[in-house]
């Protein structure tokens, strides 16, 4: 009899905690039109419990409802009813509230009307998943898959400039300078903000033997981009041999500000300063010169000028 009542006892406090967690669970179950769903089956289960299953009926109003013990857990609603589409739903109920799940069945007759009315993604469409592809092969540093992409994707959508792009860039790097120029046009057809190409196409242009497109192409460059280092370089390089030792000693200045380890800029910011008589400056720069390319085409004249500077 003791332990009768010892067992009644024990389950009689559990019952009180189990009470304390507990929750509401209701809803209601329509068509897309909004007519209640009667006879619709609505699963509950919860993922903290693998072989926990409450299974109920929407009445005739499409509702349904039930107690949930443990309010503590994240409960999964599932709907089924034959001839729709089933529908499922996730919900955390707080402790002592309510909590509402309602649902829009999807007849299958509707859905499978939608499917066929559904659009096959354009060709353009397609493009740009093909190039998005690439663009992941070429982060992955498989340029050769990254580049059949691209193809497929212009071959899609010949007027995607940033396929054409991406082409000239990748014909660039393996120095074919035909398609260089080839992909390089077409992209700036397309896309004339494409500015940056203006670099490339200038040194296909060059290796080509064109002089005369090499020289429109660096143009275009010089106009596009006044304030690179490269840009900087070339302007103080001009100014030097116009004489204008200021302008160079300037525009010098500006391209290793922008870009420090520009080497040859070192060298004629260098020489700038030595023709202004600024002896502290040209050492520092012809060293610097010597120190980032100790072999390069002006180290020589460098090295004859340094002791000059002491």
């Amino acid at each position: 009899m003791k332990k009768t009542l010892l067992a009644l006892a024990v389950f009689g406090f559990s019952a009180v905690l189990f009470a304390g967690a507990q929750a509401r669970l209701k809803g209601k179950v329509t068509d897309t039109a909004g007519t209640p769903l009667e006879g619709v089956t609505v699963t509950l289960t919860t993922p903290n419990l693998r072989l926990f299953k409450v299974i109920l009926k929407t009445d005739k109003k499409g509702e349904y409802g039930t107690i949930v013990n443990d309010a503590t857990m994240p409960y999964h609603v599932r709907f089924e009813k034959e001839g729709f589409v089933p529908s499922e739903s996730d919900k955390k109920i707080p402790v002592g509230d309510t909590g509402v799940v309602d649902a829009k069945l999807q007849s299958t007759a509707q859905a499978g009307q939608a499917a066929k009315g559904a659009a096959a993604p354009s060709a353009s469409e397609q493009a740009a998943a093909v190039f998005n592809e690439g663009v992941d092969l070429l982060n992955a540093g498989n340029k050769a898959a990254a580049e059949a992409k691209f193809l497929e994707a212009v071959g899609k959508n010949p007027d995607l400039p940033q396929g054409w792009q991406a082409l000239a860039v990748l014909a660039h790097e393996k120095k074919d300078w035909a398609k260089t120029l080839e992909y390089g046009q077409k992209a700036l057809d397309l896309d004339p903000s494409l500015t940056q190409l203006y670099g490339p196409l200038a040194n296909a242009a060059a290796q080509s033997g064109d002089k005369t497109a090499a020289a429109a192409w660096q143009a275009k460059y010089a106009e596009a981009n006044p304030d690179t280092p490269e840009m900087l370089y070339n302007r103080g390089v001009q100014a030097y041999n116009a004489k204008k030792v200021k302008d160079a000693e300037a525009l010098l200045t500006k391209a290793v500000e922008a870009k420090p380890d520009f080497a040859i800029a070192h060298f004629w910011l260098g020489m700038a300063s030595f023709n202004l008589n600024k002896k502290a400056a040209a050492r520092e720069h012809l060293q610097k010169y010597l120190e980032l390319d100790p072999n390069g085409t002006e180290a020589a004249t460098a090295k004859e000028i340094l002791p000059l500077l002491k």
